[in-house]
């Protein structure tokens, strides 16, 4: 971003000029920068991206608010986590990285686990979700265009965290029967 003293020869001097530049004040400073109209495609891809992005979101919300522990741990989740988040990263980006996975590939090996349970075991996923203090949420989702989808059930929410853990090496890979927290 361009520094300006004067601009358009006065001494301040903000909003759009020709359609082309846009002047105004950054951190008390006059500057200019080009005009630039923001896109919002929805493309199929760019609403994926967006969808992971809203599920990991729960999961950070829930790893932060909640105080129960795994299975034979004495430490909550986000401890563990933070013990095995490299120096210099945060440990919910790690996280989120982890779970996506390099080009959604990790996530979708979690939603095709999923998928393949029975309706019993889903069921047994989604009353274990919420059973926890607090409860784990569905997260909405949207399709190509920003059309509403069926939202993510709290089963599959828990289901992909548990995904996860298991790519940090922090739990077992989830299958048909859910880690009871405490």
């Amino acid at each position: 971003m361009a520094k300006v003293t004067g601009p358009l020869m006065s001494m301040d001097a903000s909003g759009a000029f020709g359609s082309t530049l846009v002047f105004g004040k950054w951190k008390g400073k006059n500057t200019v920068r080009q005009l630039v109209t923001p896109a919002n495609p929805q493309t199929a891809g760019q609403m994926n991206a967006r969808n992971r992005t809203r599920v990991t979101g729960a999961i950070q919300n829930w790893v932060n608010t909640t105080a129960m522990k795994a299975p034979t741990q004495t430490l909550t989740d986000k401890e563990r986590i933070k013990a095995v988040t490299p120096g210099g990263q945060a440990w919910n980006g790690f996280l989120t990285a982890t779970i996506i996975g390099a080009q959604g590939l990790t996530y979708a090996a979690a939603q095709t686990a999923y998928a393949a349970l029975t309706a019993p075991q889903k069921t047994a996923w989604q009353t274990e979700a919420g059973g926890f203090t607090p409860a784990i949420i569905q997260v909405a989702q949207a399709g190509a265009g920003g059309a509403a989808e069926d939202p993510m059930t709290a089963g599959e929410v828990f289901f992909i965290y548990i995904y996860g853990l298991s790519m940090l090496g922090l739990a077992e890979t989830p299958g048909a029967v859910p880690p009871n927290y405490t």
